[in-house]
């Protein structure tokens, strides 16, 4: 199964791969909803930008999303006002409906076909208990501090009983991997290049060259617009990676739930969605940390007993998963990097990246146009907070010490791979090197080093998404080795099967 995002699209884009070497004002890393952004704000006669995508526009975590615009955040706001302060959440609200302002503005602009719509966003509990009255309480309260018009709800649209909830109006939901699909055509014809299949490989930072496996871009400025900086950056230190999942389906009847539905049993995202003239609905969630996933669990079952359990489901068609990056100090990191002022980074997004992204791509569009952004202060990648992130940092990294000593150390050895039957996977020792092994459902294998290139973890198999998975920055690899997402600029290395 796959995202059902991508159903529906008359028209894909078609863009060329980079077999050359080629000069440009700015080349921006990533074709998802950040870059494509970053590329609208600097698309004007005299600008030349090149936007470079490993795989297909929007094909990422774009086109993974859960296509739900909001003003706060999944996570709430009572959290980040605890660890901030009022003022904070209030740049966060202002900056974020700023931003799916201009979302709607594009769609105008263009004449993007994407089912934008303006819709509520529930918080609702199914059982009510004195914690979880607490904390509604407190996000409601901060709700309100940060200038939004939060009200009592009790009757959702749901089919199921809910004991107590909270309503905010003028949210949004769209079709995000339609919308950058028709952003890139659009931006085609204001003279920003784009190549796909091109997957950058290295950074050369004091030179000013992105290098791809065909070609390469000389640019002045160098975006990162990947979701998760690529190659080794201090902000990967102080960030936990996790997988969400989501799983889609038509019902017998029309209780289809309209709105934002954040279910917090402990934690689920409900909505509906129209395609080809069929109405279905999507639960969210499962989250867990990358590469950390129990292998005997199978994520989208989970979610398929959810659905089933709460609508009367006629059949489930469609099923993906996304990666998320969490902040240690809970806000993103936008604008220069540390290693010099003309590399842009935007990530730790966590479960809010697409109105986050655009956010991102109009600071950092101005940043390059030497622009004042009024959040730009706010949401600085430079940033230092020490006593906000103590406690993310220290978990992230005592988790990747754990796993270089557990991994390396606890990696079964085999002499032969006979013992592998078909459509299993494993990391083992074999002659002393750990190898990441997978037998397809014909039998044949494929046999890769275990060793992830960015920082020399040990890959983990995704039962759920058959990819190996790097528990320490959450890089990811298909079963070939190619890089998925993720930091690391390298495949893992193929062995040979014998």
């Amino acid at each position: 199964m796959k995202s059902i995002w991508k159903e529906g699209l008359n028209n894909p884009g078609d863009y060329p791969t980079l077999t050359e070497s080629i000069e440009a004002d700015v080349v921006v890393i990533g074709a998802g909803i950040t870059g494509l952004t970053v590329a609208q704000q600097l698309a004007h006669p005299g600008k030349r930008v090149v936007v470079l995508e490993a795989r297909s526009v929007g094909g990422g975590c774009t086109g993974g999303s859960t296509g739900n615009l909001y003003s706060t955040l999944a996570s709430g706001l009572s959290s980040i006002r605890k660890k901030w302060d009022d003022e904070a959440i209030r740049d966060v609200v202002e900056s974020r409906a700023e931003a799916i302002d201009h979302i709607e503005a594009t769609v105008a602009q263009f004449g993007i076909d994407c089912q934008f719509q303006r819709r509520p966003l529930y918080r609702l509990l199914t059982d009510v208990d004195s914690q979880s009255m607490e904390s509604l309480e407190s996000e409601r309260e901060a709700m309100t501090q940060a200038g939004l018009h939060v009200m009592t709800e009790e009757t959702p649209p749901l089919p199921f009983p809910v004991t107590r909830g909270l309503r905010l109006d003028n949210q949004a939901q769209f079709n995000a991997f339609h919308y950058v699909q028709g952003l890139a055509r659009a931006l085609g014809g204001l003279g920003v290049t784009l190549y796909e299949h091109s997957p950058v490989r290295d950074i050369d930072y004091k030179r000013g060259i992105v290098e791809t496996d065909g070609g390469r871009v000389i640019a002045k400025h160098i975006v990162h617009a990947t979701h998760t900086p690529k190659g080794v950056n201090l902000l990967q230190t102080e960030m936990i990676a996790s997988r969400e999942y989501a799983v889609s389906a038509r019902l017998n009847d029309g209780s289809y739930p309209e709105g934002i539905c954040f279910m917090l049993d402990p934690f689920h995202s409900l909505r509906s969605y129209q395609h080809q003239g069929d109405t279905y609905v999507m639960a969210i969630g499962e989250k867990h940390q990358t590469g950390e996933g129990q292998p005997e669990s199978d994520h989208y079952q989970q979610l398929r007993a959810y659905l089933t359990t709460h609508f009367n489901v006629k059949e489930i068609e469609y099923q993906w998963s996304a990666q998320q990056y969490s902040s240690a100090d809970g806000l993103p990191y936008i604008g220069r990097a540390h290693i010099n002022d003309h590399t842009y980074v935007a990530t730790g997004f966590s479960a809010d990246g697409l109105t986050w992204g655009v956010l991102a791509g109009m600071v950092i569009g101005d940043l390059i146009r030497g622009r004042d952004n009024p959040w730009h202060q706010r949401f600085d990648a430079r940033r230092f907070t020490p006593l906000k992130s103590a406690t993310q940092w220290a978990k992230e990294n005592v988790s990747v010490a754990k796993h270089f000593a557990k991994d390396y150390l606890s990696a079964e050895k085999l002499k032969a791979l006979d013992g592998i039957v078909p459509g299993q996977a494993t990391v083992a020792t074999i002659d002393g090197e750990k190898l990441a092994i997978h037998r397809n459902e014909a039998g044949e294998f494929s046999v890769l080093s275990a060793v992830c290139p960015h920082m020399k973890c040990l890959v983990h198999w995704n039962e759920a998404e058959t990819s190996w998975d790097c528990p320490c920055h959450g890089s990811r690899f298909d079963t070939q080795g190619e890089v998925i997402e993720g930091p690391s600029y390298s495949p893992l290395e193929k062995r040979h099967s014998s």
